[in-house]
């Protein structure tokens, strides 16, 4: 006999999202932060220091498994 077991992948409850900036122009790169507004301003900052005007912005998340039920 064999049996399955549901699963889903969910965030994990625990942790939340981290919020990453990098310059395309140039090496540099914003503090991750669980702050979305806090990276965005440190890019308006490097950009008015620098006139680079283009970043690569990621937002991160942990993956949890769960069983259906659960």
């Amino acid at each position: 006999m064999i049996r399955t077991i549901e699963h889903r992948i969910v965030q994990h409850p625990d942790i939340g999202l981290t919020y990453e900036a990098a310059c395309l122009s140039c090496r540099w790169v914003a503090q991750p932060s669980p702050d979305g507004g806090a990276v965005d301003v440190e890019c308006l900052k490097h950009a008015g220091r620098s006139n680079h005007r283009g970043f690569r912005r990621t937002a991160t998340s942990f993956a949890h498994v769960v069983r259906d039920g659960e």
